[in-house]
């Protein structure tokens, strides 16, 4: 593969250039980014908990299992628009 086909330009028109993003479809995104990073924060607690031989609280595998919930459901809202 030639380095002149990697450094193609965009084609076409962004979905905020046309007009395809909504208040709904940036709170979707938002609720996105809060789902995911609940999930990755709490996960890590639950990790370091299992590996350091930590008290694990309930909270924790709870709220993982909340943001991965979260986060999938909103990106596909997000994509569904």
């Amino acid at each position: 593969m030639a380095l002149d086909e990697l450094q193609q330009p965009n084609i076409g028109t962004p979905d905020f250039a046309r007009g395809a993003s909504t208040a709904q479809r940036k709170l979707w995104a938002i609720a996105t980014t809060v789902g995911f990073g609940l999930f990755w924060i709490a996960g890590l607690f639950v990790v370091a908990s299992l590996v350091g031989g930590a008290p694990m609280q309930w909270a924790m595998p709870v709220l993982c299992g909340a943001g991965l919930a979260l986060g999938l459901y909103a990106r596909r809202r997000v994509e569904a628009r």
